[in-house]
C-alpha cells in the first residue's frame, strides 16, 4: 500500500531531486517557470485585449479568450508537477486578467467593474484554471493522463457545439472562433499524449464527452 501511494505521489507531484546540485536546479527551475508564466499571461492578456479593440473581428475571435487560454495550458504542461502547476497556472491567469483590465480602462475607458467585463472576466478565470490543471496532468504517462487530455479537448469542442446549435438558432457567429475552438481541441487530444494509443484514447474520451454535453445541451 504504501508502495502504491508512493508511485501515485510521484507520478502526481514528480520525481524529487536527488542530490545538492539537483535541487538547485530544481528551484532555478522552479523560479524560472513562475516568472515565465507570470510575464507569458500579462503578454498574452495584452494582445487579446488589443485584439479585442483594434484587430479585425476574425483576430479578436481568435484570441479571446483562446490565446490567453493556450497559454496558460503551456504553463501547466510545462511545470514540475501538480501542486507547483497550480502556482504557475494562477500567476499565468492573474497576470493575464490584471493586464487585460488595465487595457480595458486605458484603451477602452471601461471599467473593470462593468458587468460585460467582470462576467467575461469570471468565464476565462474559470476556464485558466482548469484548462491548466488538466494540461498538467496530460504528463502522466497512463490512461489517467489520456482523460485529462480528452477532457481538455472537450473545454474548447464545447464551444464548437454551442456555436452550431446558435447557428442553428439563426445566430451569425465568426467562423474564426470556430476554426480556433476545434483546432486547439484537436492539439489537446493529440499533441499532449505521446503515443498513438494514447491519442486515440484520448480522442475517443473527448468524443463520448462531447457527444454527452451535445444531447444536454439539445434535450
Amino acid at each position: 500500500m504504501a508502495v502504491a501511494l508512493d508511485k501515485l505521489r510521484r507520478r502526481v507531484v514528480g520525481d524529487l531531486p536527488g542530490d545538492f546540485a539537483d535541487l538547485e536546479r530544481w528551484e532555478n527551475r522552479i523560479q524560472r517557470d513562475m516568472l515565465l508564466g507570470l510575464a507569458m499571461g500579462v503578454v498574452a492578456g495584452v494582445l487579446a485585449a488589443v485584439c479585442v479593440r483594434f484587430a479585425p473581428a476574425q483576430a479578436s475571435a481568435a484570441a479571446d479568450p483562446y490565446l490567453v487560454v493556450a497559454v496558460v495550458i503551456l504553463s501547466g504542461r510545462l511545470s514540475l508537477g501538480f501542486g507547483w502547476a497550480l502556482v504557475n497556472c494562477t500567476l499565468t491567469a492573474f497576470g493575464a486578467l490584471i493586464s487585460r483590465i488595465v487595457c480595458a480602462a486605458v484603451i477602452g475607458g471601461q471599467s473593470p467593474l462593468d458587468g460585460g467585463v467582470a462576467d467575461s472576466l469570471n468565464r476565462l478565470l474559470f476556464l485558466m484554471v482548469l484548462s491548466g490543471v488538466l494540461a498538467s496532468l496530460t504528463r502522466l504517462r497512463d490512461r489517467w493522463g489520456d482523460v485529462a487530455a480528452g477532457g481538455l479537448a472537450v473545454l474548447f469542442l464545447a464551444d464548437d457545439v454551442d456555436g452550431y446549435l446558435a447557428l442553428l438558432n439563426g445566430a451569425a457567429l465568426p467562423v474564426w472562433q470556430w476554426g480556433t475552438a476545434l483546432a486547439l481541441g484537436l492539439a489537446s487530444a493529440l499533441c499532449l499524449r505521446p503515443t498513438l494509443p494514447s491519442r486515440l484514447r484520448a480522442s475517443g474520451v473527448a468524443f463520448g464527452l462531447v457527444v454527452v454535453y451535445a444531447l444536454t445541451a439539445v434535450f
